[in-house]
């Protein structure tokens, strides 16, 4: 789990230099590196090296397709505010459920489904980022998955076929690293995290386009939603799959 005898420290060292370089490249404002380097350090000191790599792993996919297309998804209105950099509140919206996890995963002695259970809940987060930042800039046709009303890009909930196939691939990918990296030891646990991942993104489309549902918990809040949501999902398919 660590590569030093000083695990705390460890864990607060890479996460500040992980940090620090997404700072510089403009990907996160000052209080997202502040908030990045809290929960990715407990993360890493909670459940080791692994649990890190899949945070730093769906960072970089998030960022990247934030910043993809910046100029045009800000013209049809539907781009991250700051120029998509990141602060605090997106880290701990994104992340709060995993650090939980990666508790859980620690208290139970790295309990493989409790490692997956991790992995689910950033394979949501990459879908839902995939899906909104990829299918405002190459949907053709986005409509309100509730009453399939077509509606302008970057409304909330709303979906496009593009913004889905790319959800369901950010899914596919993290949870693909999170077997790579050995917190996903089976088949059907990765097949459970990658499920779970998708179905929790399309849960929080359909909840985000009840207006009431998205005034209520605003963005950051819907983003915990789905994270929680993709959690749930995906213990339900490992039970369903008996883990094989």
């Amino acid at each position: 789990m660590f590569f030093s005898s000083f695990p705390l420290l460890e864990a607060f060292g890479v996460t500040f230099v992980f940090g620090l370089a997404a700072w510089l490249l403009g990907t996160v404002s000052l209080s997202g590196l502040a908030g990045g380097v809290l929960v990715g350090g407990f993360i890493y000191y909670l459940a080791g090296w692994r649990a890190f790599a899949v945070l730093g792993f769906f960072f970089v996919i998030g960022s990247a397709l934030t910043k993809l297309g910046y100029r045009r998804k800000k013209a049809l209105g539907a781009a991250q505010e700051k120029e998509g950099r990141r602060g605090a509140r997106h880290a701990l919206a994104n992340c709060a459920v995993g650090l939980a996890l990666a508790a859980v995963y620690k208290l139970s002695g790295a309990h493989p489904l409790a490692g997956t259970a991790f992995v689910a809940s950033f394979a949501t987060a990459a879908a839902d980022t995939a899906g909104t930042e990829a299918g405002s800039l190459y949907g053709k046709t986005h409509l309100l998955p509730t009453n399939l009303k077509r509606v302008p890009p970057g409304t909330d909930g709303a979906v496009s076929i593009e913004g889905t196939l790319a959800s369901l691939l950010a899914a596919c990918v993290v949870s693909s690293f999170g077997s790579l990296v050995g917190l996903v030891p089976s088949g059907g646990l990765w097949l459970a995290a990658f499920l779970g991942g998708f179905l929790g993104a399309g849960a929080e489309s359909v909840l985000g386009s009840l207006p009431r549902v998205e005034k209520t918990l605003g963005n950051e809040g819907m983003n915990l939603l789905n994270t929680f949501l993709g959690v749930l999902f995906c213990l339900i398919i490992a039970g369903l799959t008996g883990w094989s």
